[in-house]
Formats: C-alpha cells, structure tokens, sequence
C-alpha cells in the first residue's frame, strides 16, 4: 500500500526533517490506508466481541485460534507502508514497555518451572502487545471515538443483556458460577463480568454527556440502568468497588460534573424502585430455592426490570428536552447543583439507613461486615462482607516463592505449580488473583517494573490530557470516560485474573490505545475541523 506524499515542490518538501516531522504530526493517511485502518480497528473490535460472547476466552483452544489470528494480522501491517507512521511518542514508549514485559516472559523459558505454561502466557502476552499496538496505530480520527465508544458500549449491553436473561429465564439460561446463583453472562466468571459492566457504566455515562438527542439519550440511560443492575446481580465486590473508584476518577476530572450528576440521579430512581423489588424475589440470589420458585421470580423480575428500563429512558428523555430548550443562568445552575448534591446526599444517607435496618441494625450489619461471604443464604448478603476469601492465602505463597527468585521468578504462568507446591489447604488455584504480584512472582522484578511503567504512564498522560482539554467539550468527556474506564480495569486486576479471560484484557488494552492516540492529537477536538496544512489522498 503506497503512502501518498503531500502537495508542495520538491524544496518544500524534503528541505530537511524538522519540517517533515512537523507535517507528519497532522498529515492524514490517504483513503485506502484510512480504509485499511478501519478494519484492522474492526477486527479487533470484533475478536473482543467474540471473545465476551464466549467464555471470555478462557479455554486454550479458545484463545490459541484467536491470538494467531491477531498475531497474523500484525505480521500483514508491518508490510503496509505508513500503517505506524502516526505513532505518538508516548505510544512508543508504552509499547517498549511492553515488549519488554513480552521479553523478560520468553526470557523465562531458560529457567522455568514448566516450558508449556510460559510458552502459553508469552503467546498471550504478545497477543496484547499486538493488539495494543494495532490500535494505537489504527486509530486515524478524533471522529472514531465517539464511534468506538459506542461499539464498546453495545458490546457491554450483549453481555449485560444475556446475564439478566439468566435471571429472567433461570432454565433456559443456566448460571454457570459455582454456587450456581451469581449472574456470570457469557463470560462465565461473575467478577469478569462485573468489571466490564463497571468499564461499560463509566464509558455510556461519558459518552451520554455528549449527546444532545433526547432519544439516544433516553437510550443509553436505560442501557446504563441495565448495566448497573446486571452488576449488583454478579455479587462481585471488587466490581462494585472498583466502579465506585471509576465513578469517582470520572466525577473529578470530566466537565460538566452537574449534569452528569443529574444523570445518576434519574438513574437511581427506577434503580432503587428496582433493587428495592428484588429483594422481595428469593429467586434471583436466594440458596437453595427451588425451580418453580426461580421461574416464578424471573417473570416478577423482568416485569418490573421492563418498566424500570422505561421509566429512565422516559425522564433521561425529558430531561434531555428541558435542558436543550431552556438555558440557566450560571446563578441557578449552581443553586440547582447545590440542590442535585443536597438531594444526592440525603438519598445515599437514607439508603445506608435502610439497608443497615434491612441487616438487623448497625451491631449485626457490623459483624456481616467483619464476617466470611461465605456463610449466608442469599448470595446479595455477600456484598456486605470485607472477606476476601483466599485471596490472602494466594497473596502469602506468591509474595513467599517470589523473595526466593527476585529477579527470575519461576517462569511466565506458573503459579499453579508454586501453589500445589506451599499451598495451605487442598483448593487447587491457578492464578495469584493479582496481576502485578503475578508478574513478580513469575517473572520476576523487570517484567513487575515493566508493568507498572506501563500503568504509570498510561494513567499519568490520559490524566493529564484530560487537565489539558480545558473545561468544556466532547473531548473532555470522552477522555475522561476511557480514562475512568481504564481505572475500572487496572484497581480490579489487583484482586482478579483478568489477564487469563483474553477478551476482557484484550478489551482494556483496545480502550487503552484509543485513549492514548486521543490524548496525544490536541488537534482533535469535537468539532475536527481540518487539521493539517494537507490532507493526502490516495
């Protein structure tokens, strides 16, 4: 595929690289590169897709098909002239980081514990590599990201969609979780599940706020409702918790902070309408109920799932009518938000109260708190428990075999072995359950700091980014929802083995690399007027 070089006489044009350099930073690929771009960027869309729609990925004859494919694709666009030529400088450093993460792993085939399993992690790892990278490159418009959001956001929906499906219909979508209760989707891992939710809820919230259609907007609060409750049926407490430190990350440095909340407001009104009906519906997460008793439910519950959905698209839609017809004052604006604020307080306070009383007053919901999540009958109890199962225990061996080897490790996905070997009780695990001690652990100090560079670097310039976007705009917004979205991933990994479900690593490293090329194109706004002296045509 032939780059097309831009007009102007041939002085102009190689007079040296300064200038070069400065027509390349806004030069625009020509059409059939455009082109070829967008579907290297669906193709990867589409391999996430199929990922989520089954099993995450999870089994080897899953993922192995998948990771070849991509790794294929990479080796086509290292021969298409100009596919990498718009890389950001900061992309290419996170992409040596993580070659270099890829290369301390196969580095660990001279010393590993188990030749299969390393070669297996290294080809996953590189399966992320190329993806983050296709993506960074693929990447040609501002224009793309509202696009690209959305796709992701309907991607969420099907997985959000089947997981109620599971509640509404018990028999004819079983859960596959192993207490046969906790909502899994088609990921079949409950706290997977729960972290793209989470990733969904922060991007369709951005993305919401950019909208002006009263329709579209009614749309997206009834598909972020759906979200929300999809995640309180996964039980997940480090989903929950981590859309709660997404939600936070989001309120401080999106604009339009007042709507957003407003937003959540009208959300939270069938939403409480809601979660305050099923908990009359033993059903959907009571133990040991019976099959009539979960049929019975499910229809109770999708009646009135149903009316809730459209009771937020009918005020989301409203409100959204209101908003566009009627201009405030910066004077009532502020007297609105102290009183959206005010209101949002009081809601969350009366809501703690009637929960506590639902627990039995403050001395039995403090010792619920304190208790295992084990040990109740209705699996929604777990939510209030700060156990964390045998997490500890994993953290414990894996922190113990990784002092033993600092800077090998035992070789790239091979703490299932570390554990039957030091493991304090019969439960077989295969994975720390935390991907950064799992990267010391396995592979020791480098690939540990290749990883958290990545992380620190990556969080640090879309934050900075969004500062920079100034306080108004789409650009904002939407910087601000990946960011969140990024943030939602990265605090779960600390408690989870995401990396192992492909299509919810391979998901983040997708939103990871549009974030970082919209970050670095200043030029990008809303509006993408035409940004260059040229645009080349091919």
């Amino acid at each position: 595929m032939r780059e097309v070089q831009p007009p102007g006489d041939a002085s102009e044009r190689f007079s040296g690289t300064e200038r070069k350099g400065e027509r390349d930073k806004y030069r625009r690929p020509g059409r059939l590169l455009a082109v070829f771009k967008g579907l290297v960027m669906l193709a990867l869309l589409a391999a996430t897709a199929y990922g989520m729609l089954d099993a995450g990925l999870y089994r080897d004859e899953l993922w192995l098909p998948v990771a070849a494919g991509v790794l294929a694709l990479l080796f086509v666009t290292l021969f298409v002239r100009g596919f990498y030529w718009d890389l950001p400088s900061v992309g290419i450093l996170l992409v040596g980081l993580l070659a270099a993460l890829v290369a301390v792993k196969g580095l660990s085939m001279v010393w590993t514990i188990s030749e299969t399993e390393t070669i297996k992690e290294t080809l996953r790892s590189s399966m992320y590599l190329a993806a983050f990278l296709m993506a960074l490159a693929a990447l040609t418009s501002g224009r793309q990201v509202g696009s690209l959001i959305d796709a992701s956001v309907f991607m969420v929906a099907a997985v959000a969609g089947y997981g109620l499906l599971q509640k509404i219909s018990p028999i004819e979508y079983p859960v596959r979780s192993l207490d046969g209760v906790r909502m899994d989707s088609t990921l079949q891992y409950s706290n997977t599940t729960a972290v793209i939710l989470g990733m969904g809820v922060v991007l369709a919230l951005a993305r919401m706020s950019t909208l002006r259609n009263f329709a579209l907007r009614g749309l997206y609060a009834a598909i972020t409702l759906s979200f929300f409750v999809a995640l309180y049926l996964t039980v997940s407490r480090g989903g929950i918790g981590s859309l709660g430190i997404g939600l936070i990350v989001l309120f401080i440095i999106t604009s339009g902070r007042l709507r957003m909340f407003a937003d959540l407001i009208l959300l939270s009104l069938p939403g409480a309408w809601l979660w305050w009906q099923m908990q009359s519906l033993p059903g959907l997460l009571g133990t040991g109920v019976s099959r009539q008793q979960k049929i019975a439910d499910g229809t109770l519950f999708r009646n009135d799932l149903i009316l809730a959905l459209v009771v937020a698209f009918v005020l989301q839609a409203a409100y959204t009518i209101l908003m566009n017809r009627y201009e405030l004052s910066p004077v009532l604006r502020r007297r609105l938000g102290i009183l959206v604020v005010a209101g949002g307080v009081l809601a969350m306070t009366l809501g703690a109260f009637v929960v506590v009383d639902g627990y039995g007053g403050p001395g039995q919901a403090y010792s619920t708190l304190l208790g295992s999540a084990n040990e109740t009958t209705n699996a929604g109890q777990r939510l209030a428990s700060l156990d964390i199962s045998s997490r500890g225990d994993y953290w414990r061996v894996a922190l113990a075999a990784w002092k033993e080897r600092p800077l090998t490790g035992t070789g790239a996905g091979t703490f299932q072995y570390t554990w039957l070997e030091d493991r304090p009780g019969l439960k077989g695990v295969k994975q720390v359950h935390n991907v950064y001690l799992e990267q010391g652990t396995e592979t020791g100090l480098f690939a540990f700091l290749a990883l958290l560079g990545f992380v620190v670097v990556l969080v640090g310039y879309t934050g900075r980014a969004v500062w920079r976007s100034g306080p108004q705009g789409e650009r904002r917004l939407l910087l601000a929802g990946l960011g969140s979205a990024l943030m939602v991933y990265l605090v779960s990994s600390a408690f989870e083995w995401h990396w192992y479900l492909p299509a919810s690593t391979l998901f983040f490293f997708i939103l990871a690399a549009v974030a970082v090329k919209f970050a670095s194109r200043e030029d990008w706004g809303a509006a993408e007027a035409p940004s260059t002296p040229v645009e080349a045509e091919g």
